[in-house]
């Protein structure tokens, strides 16, 4: 069986800890391990050939070997100065010399060629230092009278340099130029989303298509000729119609919408009997408080054709009336609510403040497995997601455990979020001339926030895991680097983060329902897959929909079992916390003359406050300042400079690191032991296409036989909480329970609650407390108490049933 258990591991971050930075990193790349990478920017040729001129036009190319790596700019465009302004990065342990060529590419011979040694012709550069200065190098052939230059520049440098986004990665060398952009790591920032509500309210002096009957009219509004909505249909020339069409569009709110009327004729006809003029986005009124009223606008009805009743010569027009605007109060989810990574609204005015920074450093994977639909290469590149900013990758070309080392960083604003994270198989890098070939999907991770602790480094292997019919497959793992950095305990958001609301208050106030939301989550999907569209190099559309991907709600009896369980755990527990005298096993221990003394000694502390202070006073009051300063001398001589030189002096002043994150329990999700045929009846479809009577059969029985334990426990719960009402009722109904109560609550709770002073009642009641809890040998009895019997005995609506 494949090992699905989180891999501690101990990379060699970038910014490791030092002497004089104990605490806290050292660089903005000290989440990743640092790669050394040979960077050459080849910018243009010339040709210097004036005494004995070239008979043909030269075609320049340029070139580079390192090792077994070569790299050419034969398929880079020429500019019209014959440049290039291209940078190759290689790795700089394949080689010792690096071997530049200038060939011309018209006869194919070679014109000439300069090698440099990596170990003393090559100067590093770690920014923010300035760019290296490219240099003019002179390349000549005596023998066929070629005298060109090559500008270019050399250096070492880390994945911290500026051209390492735009550079020609030496794995890469056999993608060609058209397809290489889609190698590059690159950031992407979605534009936020908002709600664009259009309130059909009435319309007024409407008339059919043939003016000769009553019409039966629904409108019909579009966004952009992208997504259209329609109300109800409203007979009458006066129909109404209160109906909310509700649209997500994407900043800078520029769009339109197109509204039209419809006539009903019958169910095979319907005719347009008018429209409205388009109306922008930007001229709605934008609603920033929760409910706010947006005016009532009217509007003339446009008609296709001019339609005016007979005898009547004056100019008709009908009218309608409709609220329009953009709810910016509003969080559009485009992500499922169980892992949603934002939750601010659109206007600007409503975000709360940072509480903090999320960094992640993608350091690597191993034994990364294809997907079926997947070649045998395996060109990988980790999508990461968290708000509306997404962060990809550079593509490692052919390597089952490619080596990424990139970190990325994220403002939080809420802790209790999630944090979504997939590897893909780049399926881009040769040009189709057939059908479009989507990247296919290796697998996801998340995890939430608030499992991390503040400042606090994560580091792990988590195994990628999927799913399917055919079982849990690990596709392989991926080596992070994890940190949650406060922006500081004093600060206002960070103290008050987990008493706000997590929704904006709109969703409160005026709440849409959980169908209005699935739906709008689905127009906001399109609208992200459409604006990421537009970067260059594009965020698939495929990507896009694979990471916000909902949480199936397919039954599953696996999942079944595993809220079963959970439900019996909490059970299990409150019944453990009702029963105070086994918090600590007192009663299966028949010994417990420590614990009588523990307790005697509490009540005398209790019981005798002024005492023990006075008389320890009195017998230290002379010494207590002398022991008081050789404690403060040991404290800070012995622990804080000698404990402290002799660690830093062997090296272990670094606090031992946090144990792995674990971000999926397979015991938890009954994945430890799996059944396939339950595998297939969760990912069958609806109805089930499973042919077999005998499975159907099988499959009846067993989701029975589950049915049984829940209806048990939840019969259980309810027969619990009915008994809670029937005690109320009890109280309320008889009038002997009511005078008792008064009598005691009147004449014996309420007197000493306000003869006793507040420390005496408190102290009464923490013994009391401590007594039930210690449960001493001469008062244990197993046999339940008079308020268990009491509780048990009063009836439920159990006896009613059938």
């Amino acid at each position: 069986m494949a090992d699905f258990s989180v891999k501690k591991i101990s990379p060699k971050l970038g910014g490791e800890r030092g002497t004089r930075n104990p605490s806290g990193p050292t660089s903005s790349y000290d989440l990743v391990e640092q790669m050394e990478f040979l960077y050459v920017e080849v910018i243009k040729a010339t040709n210097n050939s004036r005494v004995n001129p070239i008979p043909h036009t030269c075609i320049p190319i340029v070139e580079i070997t390192l090792g077994n790596f070569k790299s050419s700019t034969r398929d880079l465009p020429i500019g019209p100065n014959r440049e290039w302004n291209q940078v190759f990065a290689f790795d700089k342990t394949k080689g010792d010399v690096l071997s530049v060529t200038l060939i011309d590419g018209y006869l194919g011979t070679v014109i000439g060629k300069q090698n440099f040694k990596l170990a003393a012709d090559i100067p590093s550069r770690v920014p923010p230092e300035a760019r290296m200065a490219p240099q003019w190098y002179s390349i000549q052939n005596s023998e066929t009278g070629y005298d060109m230059a090559l500008l270019m520049s050399i250096w070492f440098g880390t994945q911290a340099d500026e051209v390492y986004s735009n550079a020609w990665f030496s794995d890469a060398s056999l993608v060609s130029a058209s397809c290489v952009t889609n190698t590059r790591p690159k950031l992407y920032l979605a534009p936020r989303l908002c709600y664009v509500r259009v309130t059909i309210v009435s319309g007024h002096d409407l008339i059919s298509s043939d003016g000769k009957r009553s019409p039966s009219i629904y409108v019909k509004a579009t966004l952009d000729n992208r997504v259209t909505l329609k109300t109800g249909i409203s007979s009458g020339s006066n129909p109404s119609w209160n109906q909310d069409l509700i649209f997500v569009a994407s900043e800078p709110l520029q769009g339109t919408v197109c509204i039209e009327l419809v006539d009903k004729v019958d169910d095979q006809h319907e005719t347009c009997v008018g429209k409205l003029k388009k109306i922008r986005l930007s001229e709605m009124t934008a609603v920033k408080v929760p409910g706010g009223p947006a005016p009532l606008s009217t509007f003339d009805v446009e008609p296709p054709s001019k339609v005016e009743p007979a005898g009547d010569t004056r100019r008709f027009a009908s009218t309608i009336k409709v609220r329009l605007a953009t709810d910016q109060s509003y969080h559009v989810f485009d992500e499922c609510s169980q892992y949603c990574s934002d939750y601010r609204a659109f206007a600007k005015g409503l975000w709360p403040g940072t509480v903090g920074k999320l960094e992640v450093g993608i350091l690597g994977a191993t034994g990364l497995t294809p997907m079926k639909n997947s070649r045998n290469q395996r060109n990988a590149y980790v999508v990461a997601k968290y708000g509306n900013k997404w962060a990809r990758t550079r593509t490692v070309v052919d390597n089952a455990s490619p080596k990424w080392n990139e970190q990325y960083s994220w403002d939080v604003y809420d802790k209790s979020t999630v944090f979504t994270l997939g590897v893909y198989d780049n399926q881009q890098l040769v040009s189709y001339s057939g059908n479009k070939v989507d990247d296919a999907p290796i697998g996801k991770v998340r995890f939430r926030l608030s499992k991390l602790k503040w400042d606090t480094i994560y580091t792990g292997s988590y195994p990628i895991l999927v799913l399917g019919k055919e079982g849990l497959k690990k596709m392989g793992e991926i080596q992070l680097a994890i940190r949650c950095a406060s922006s500081g305990p004093l600060t206002y958001a960070f103290a008050t983060a987990p008493f706000r609301w997590m929704l904006p208050k709109s969703h409160y106030k005026s709440p849409l329902s959980l169908l209005q939301i699935e739906a709008l989550r689905s127009q906001a999907v399109e609208v992200n897959c459409m604006n990421l569209a537009k970067t260059e190099p594009m965020l698939r559309s495929e990507v896009v929909k694979d990471m916000l991907k909902p949480k199936s709600n397919n039954f599953s009896l696996r999942r079944a079992k595993a809220n079963y369980e959970r439900l019996c755990r909490i059970f299990m527990w409150l019944s453990k916390k009702c029963a105070l005298s086994d918090i600590m096993n007192i009663r299966s221990n028949p010994d417990n003359t420590p614990k009588c003394v523990a307790f005697l000694l509490c009540c005398f502390v209790i019981w005798v406050p002024y005492v023990i202070p006075v008389l320890l006073w009195l017998a230290i009051w002379r010494v207590y300042p002398i022991c008081a300063a050789l404690m403060i001398l040991y404290e800070v001589v012995y622990k804080l400079l000698i404990q402290g030189y002799h660690r830093i002096r062997i090296g272990t002043n670094t606090p031992p690191p946090p144990p792995p994150l674990v971000l999926v329990d397979l015991k938890l999700s009954k994945l430890d032991s799996l059944n396939l045929d339950e595998l297939a009846e969760e990912f069958d479809a609806f109805p089930s296409s499973e042919a077999d009577v005998h499975v159907l059969k099988m499959r009846y029985d067993r989701l029975r036989k589950l049915g049984e334990k829940m209806v048990t426990l939840m019969g259980d719960a309810a027969s619990q909480c009915e008994r809670l009402c029937e005690l109320w009722t009890i109280c309320d109904d008889n009038p002997i329970a009511k005078i008792s109560f008064l009598l005691v609550v009147g004449f014996v709770v309420l007197p000493l609650l306000y003869s006793l002073p507040f420390e005496y009642l408190f102290k009464y009641l923490l013994t009391w407390f401590l007594v039930h809890w210690f449960n001493f040998t001469w008062d244990r009895n197993d046999l339940p108490s008079a308020i268990k019997n009491f509780f048990r005995r009063l009836p439920t609506n159990e006896d009613l049933m059938i």
